[in-house]
C-alpha cells in the first residue's frame, strides 16, 4: 500500500508544480488548439471538398484518429476521389 501513497504524492507534486509555475496558460491553450486543428485536418479536407463520404471520414477521424494509423487512413480517404464530376 505504501507504493500507492508514494504515487499519490508524486502525482500531486507534479500537479502543484505545474499549477503554481510561472508559465503562461496561454501557451498551453494555443498548443491544445493547434493539436485539435491538426487532428481534424482529414475531416476538414473531406467537408471542404464535399466528399460523398465526409460523415464516414469524420466518424473514422473521431473514433480512430488517435491511433495515428486511423488519422492517416482518414487523410488519404479524404484526399481520394470525392465522387463528383
Amino acid at each position: 500500500m505504501a507504493n500507492f501513497k508514494n504515487l499519490d504524492i508524486i502525482l500531486m507534486d507534479t500537479f502543484y508544480s505545474w499549477y503554481w509555475s510561472n508559465s503562461s496558460p496561454v501557451v498551453a491553450w494555443l498548443v491544445m488548439v493547434l493539436l485539435w486543428v491538426v487532428y481534424f485536418i482529414p475531416s476538414a479536407v473531406a467537408f471542404l471538398r464535399a466528399h460523398r463520404s465526409k460523415v464516414a471520414i469524420l466518424t473514422l477521424n473521431i473514433l480512430l484518429g488517435w491511433t495515428g494509423i486511423g488519422w492517416i487512413v482518414a487523410l488519404v480517404w479524404s484526399l481520394a476521389y470525392s465522387g463528383h464530376d
